[in-house]
């Protein structure tokens, strides 16, 4: 009986998702994180494929995945992106993010207060572009992200459960 209602739950879903695709929609990647989701899935959320491109979650959206490796499927309607992530029903609006720097603070990393610069081992140099609450850190080398949003560059340290910030290249 379980399976039933599983399997019953599953067919539901999957044609709940099919009813939000429309004609004029192309499936443009099918694949899953590189990575599991550990935590949960907010607007502002950036998940890396298995393909290696990256897209920003723009709805509002709150759900939590425990060493998720959900199936993607992202779809295109002229400019504008989609993604259907398994176990969440409605298909989600996104960015389709170009630019990404994948690097590491170069050193100990303390945290941020609003006009704080971030030395990258590639040798480049980011600064905090809007003033932003101050957050503390004791982290050594933490992996960085900076990519290109629809508000301006954005850094977000891997590990650290805070919003990405907005950034300015410095050199």
């Amino acid at each position: 009986m379980k399976k039933l209602l599983c399997s019953l739950f599953v067919l539901v879903t999957c044609q709940l998702a099919q009813a939000q695709i429309t004609e004029t929609m192309k499936l443009v990647d099918s694949t899953t994180p590189f990575k599991p989701i550990n935590g949960a899935i907010t607007r502002g959320s950036l998940i890396k494929t298995s393909n290696f491109h990256y897209y920003e979650i723009n709805d509002k959206v709150n759900q939590k995945f425990n060493n998720g490796q959900p199936q993607l499927l992202v779809y295109q309607d002229g400019k504008k992106f989609k993604i259907k992530i398994e176990g969440i029903e409605k298909l989600l609006t996104c960015n389709k993010v170009q630019e990404v720097i994948e690097s590491n603070i170069d050193g100990d990393f303390k945290g941020w207060d609003g006009s704080t610069s971030f030395k990258l081992v590639n040798q480049q140099i980011w600064k905090q572009d809007n003033p932003t609450s101050t957050v503390f850190a004791n982290m050594y080398r933490p992996a960085v992200l900076i990519y290109l949003s629809s508000e301006g560059y954005k850094l977000k340290i891997e590990g650290l459960n805070e919003d990405p910030i907005l950034v300015k290249k410095v050199q």
